[in-house]
Parts: C-alpha cells; sequence; structure tokens
C-alpha cells in the first residue's frame, strides 16, 4: 500500500500473498506464475523482480518464468523492521533497518561494499546525486541526518542533521523543509516563526545554505504541514492546525519575486490534494472542485454527498474515497461522475493509485482493486 507506484512491468503486476510472489496479467487477470516464500517485490525490470525473503535473503527472480536466478544473504540477524532496496546506475543498493547500507552486483549478486555504520531506522536511499549516493534516517523521530556516501566504496563523506524534510532534487541541489526546534517542545508559550521555511543542501558536501523564510506567524506551535510541492517559479504548502480537520493550500513566490504576497486558496474550502496537473482539489461542505491553478477557473464535480478521506488525481481520473469506504470517479476536465466503487474496505485507507493500459490499480490496507476505465479516459 505503500509503494509510490505499483510493481508493474509490460502489462504484469507483481504482488505478495501468503508467503507467495505472484505474476499477474492486469488484462485478464490471469496468473503467469507465482513463486513460494516470495515477498513484496522491491525492483521490477524487463526481465527480473527482486525482493527480500523471510530468511533475509535478497533474492532475484526471472519475470517470464519466475525461476530463482540468484539469492544472497544481507542480513546476519533477522530484520524485525525489515529493509528495502533499489537499482541505482548499475548497483542494488540494500538498507537494512537496523542498521547499514550495502551495494551487490545485480547480475551476479555479488557484494560490492557494506558498509554497517549508517544508521537507517526509518531510513530512505534518496539516489546518486553528483556521484554523491544520498540516503536519510530519523535520529529521534524528530531530527533528520543525511548521509553522502561514496557509490564505488560505500565510505561515508558527509553528515547532515537538523529537523528537515525532504521536498525536491532542483537545481543541483536538494530542497529541504525546515521546522523550528521550538515547535516540537512542550510549552504553553506561543512559539513565533514562519509558516515555511526552505534551505538547500549541496548533495557533494552535505552543506545547508539558501534559508528561504515565508509568512512570519505569532505562534507555529501547533501548525502542521501535509504537504510541500515545487511547481516554478512558485512553492505550494499545505498546512492545517493540528487540533483540527483542516488542510489549507497557500502558493509564495520564490526567487527575484519572493516578497510577492502569498496566495491562498482557503476560500475553495478544506484542501484535499494537489498541484497535480496544474489542478487542485477541495471540499466545502459535501462539494468537491477542482480549481485551474493558472487561472482559478473551477471544475464542479458530481458526486454523492459524503465527506471525502482521500483523493488523488490520476492522468483525466479523479478518485474520491469516502468514509464509507465507497470510491468515486469523475473526469478531471468536466467533473462528469463515471461510477461508484464499492471497496470493501473497513478503514478509508488507501495507496497510490495507477493506471495501466486503461486499468486503475487501487490499493487498499487488505487488497488490490482493478477497475477498467472508458477508452476514452486512457
Amino acid at each position: 500500500m505503500y509503494d509510490t507506484t505499483q510493481p508493474v512491468m509490460n502489462g504484469i503486476l507483481y504482488f505478495s500473498a501468503k508467503n507467495t510472489l505472484y505474476a499477474k496479467n492486469i488484462a485478464s487477470g490471469q496468473i503467469r506464475w507465482s513463486y513460494k516464500t516470495g515477498e513484496h517485490p522491491q525492483i521490477v525490470t524487463n526481465n527480473s523482480v527482486f525482493f527480500i525473503d523471510n530468511k533475509e535473503q535478497l533474492v532475484k527472480v526471472s519475470t517470464s518464468t519466475g525461476k530463482l536466478l540468484w539469492k544472497v544473504k544481507v542480513s546476519e540477524r533477522p530484520m524485525e523492521i525489515g529493509g528495502q532496496a533499489q537499482l541505482m546506475n548499475g548497483k542494488v543498493y540494500f538498507a537494512n533497518e537496523s542498521g547499514g547500507v550495502a551495494a551487490y552486483h545485480p547480475a551476479t549478486g555479488k557484494k560490492l561494499w557494506e558498509n554497517k555504520k549508517i544508521p537507517m531506522y526509518v531510513g530512505t536511499l534518496h539516489g546518486e546525486y553528483k556521484g554523491v549516493l544520498v540516503v536519510s534516517s530519523t535520529v529521534d523521530n524528530i531530527r533528520r541526518q543525511f548521509f553522502g556516501l561514496d557509490p564505488a566504496t560505500g565510505e561515508q563523506l558527509w553528515r547532515t542533521e537538523g529537523i528537515y524534510s525532504m521536498v525536491a532534487y532542483q537545481d543541483g541541489h536538494f530542497v529541504l523543509r525546515e521546522q523550528a526546534k521550538a515547535a516540537y517542545e512542550n510549552g504553553k508559550a506561543p512559539v513565533p516563526g514562519h509558516l515555511l521555511t526552505l534551505v538547500s543542501m549541496d548533495p557533494v558536501t552535505g552543506k545547508v545554505t539558501n534559508k528561504e523564510n515565508y509568512q512570519a506567524l505569532d505562534d507555529i506551535s501547533r501548525q502542521g504541514n501535509f504537504s510541500t510541492s515545487l511547481q516554478k517559479p512558485y512553492v505550494y504548502s499545505v498546512d492545517g492546525n493540528l487540533d483540527k480537520d483542516e488542510y489549507i493550500l497557500t502558493r509564495f513566490t520564490r526567487g527575484a519575486n519572493a516578497g510577492t504576497a502569498p496566495k491562498s486558496y482557503e476560500s475553495f474550502g478544506k484542501w484535499l490534494a494537489g498541484p497535480a496537473d496544474g489542478m487542485a482539489f477541495f471540499q466545502k461542505g459535501t462539494q468537491i472542485t477542482g480549481v485551474h491553478l493558472a487561472d482559478d477557473s473551477v471544475v464542479t464535480f458530481d458526486n454523492p454527498a459524503s465527506k471525502v478521506e482521500h483523493l488523488e488525481r490520476v492522468g483525466k481520473a479523479v478518485f474520491a474515497i469516502y468514509e464509507n469506504g465507497y470510491i468515486s470517479i469523475n473526469h478531471s476536465d468536466t467533473g462528469a461522475l463515471l461510477g461508484m466503487i464499492k471497496s470493501g474496505a473497513s478503514t478509508p485507507y488507501f495507496g497510490n493509485i495507477s493506471i495501466v493500459d486503461g486499468t486503475a490499480l487501487i490499493p487498499t490496507e487488505h487488497k488490490l482493486l482493478a477497475v477498467a476505465l472508458p477508452k476514452e479516459w486512457k
């Protein structure tokens, strides 16, 4: 449910259930093959599927047959929390949340290097940038530490720590959102600060520079950020009071025109999603609207009168998930309702939706729904 995109390649979906890995044709729903003791796919390529099994092994199988190609032990002790693997620049990088980063040859499974000193609890393998492998992990569930590693040897090049969250990689630097330390301290006095603070981090040195502060506030102690996105020349920030069920979208101008007054979208209602392909989505009362950010023109959606828990736009389809577990599908340009789906989910927790050759893949907490969309929606 937490994948950015579903593990799909060439019309085949790879998934695990009851300790078995399956390859399933999306169009027909037929199972092509299965692999016992297979776990959730970490990497899918044209030829191979990589996963980490319950014996702490990184395993590679063929996408066409499901036959074992190789497997290698990646942890000396049980991974109580888990591990992750990514394929980048000809190496399979593995991170063990119990501690450590390693690199393996994708064709043979040979270990190229290992650095057990890098803590990776709640960690992320961000990628290679300017010849440096950048990873991060939490220090105390508040502060975050970033590491720069030599991709050839795994040697640590630098470490940077702060109350940061990753926003994007832009113009050769990471853009991080910085939160004030005082906002996490238990105190009754107001905490002055800014709604949004951005900094830049050099991937070569780890040095943090260029602090950008936006919208001074008298008290940020109960302000929570839900989303931050860069859309040149703007930065969009979704924030709300942690004690209330509300999120407000605000647009700030960066660069030479940073002094321009911010634009609030609060009048459109509670933020649901976006910016996505030039639109943001809101709900006021029970009415869903899509707003074109270029000119504030509004698309009104046909929808049932119910509270939306999650909304996502993929292509021309807008999926709204309601507190009762139902899902509506509307057209992003017209707002027309295509139909309703009873998901059967007991909780409104859904993962990222993908559309593959006209079929929408909707991950719920316990199963995956495949929904055929009309040809004109492809």
